[in-house]
């Protein structure tokens, strides 16, 4: 079985309905090791050395985020920016991360159907997106699918649900489960 490594962006669990049942329900059913970085973080001052030391040792990779303003939280983004370095994620010794699988695991609180011209969001989040997976791209890893789930609102006032928000999860983990488990298969 391969070394599974899941990085959590969000920026405070404690205020989640979607990504912490997530993670929750992860932490039953699987093997992957569950990195939260608001729990390890919450001053912001990421540990470059620890953080890189956890991806070299990774063969799975899951990037597990909530959708801020069409990207991660900024927590992820600060780890990114500090993480994945010249030398070490891309530039000419920057092969550490080469070829690594990653699994992007996204929720949203919109609709699908708002990430379109015209529509609240604008533009497709495939273009949204595009700058998120830059990092990643630059590190030559390779994305193996993306895992999204929308209308993950749980908040009433907003025209969110609890309840739905607790079965999309278990879906999303449910296809996060499978795909992880399709690649320990093929390795």
């Amino acid at each position: 079985m391969s070394n599974q490594l899941l990085i959590s962006g969000h920026p405070d669990l404690s205020r989640s309905v979607a990504n912490s049942q997530i993670l929750k329900q992860l932490q039953n059913c699987s093997q992957i090791k569950i990195h939260r970085l608001d729990e390890i973080y919450p001053n912001y001052r990421i540990d470059v050395q620890a953080e890189q030391a956890l991806l070299t040792q990774a063969d799975i990779i899951v990037l597990q985020f909530p959708l801020y303003w069409s990207t991660y939280p900024a927590l992820m983004k600060l780890w990114f920016d500090e993480v994945f370095t010249y030398n070490f994620a891309f530039g000419p010794e920057g092969d550490k991360l080469k070829n690594k699988k990653v699994i992007l695991s996204i929720t949203c609180g919109a609709t699908e159907n708002s990430y379109q011209l015209g529509e609240f969001n604008f533009l497709p989040l495939e273009q949204y997106l595009q700058a998120a997976v830059h990092p990643i791209k630059a590190a030559q890893m390779e994305i193996v699918d993306t895992v999204i789930t929308f209308e993950m609102n749980s908040t009433p006032c907003e025209g969110g649900d609890q309840s739905t928000v607790m079965q999309l999860a278990q879906q999303h983990v449910e296809r996060l489960i499978h795909l992880i488990n399709q690649l320990n298969e093929s390795a």
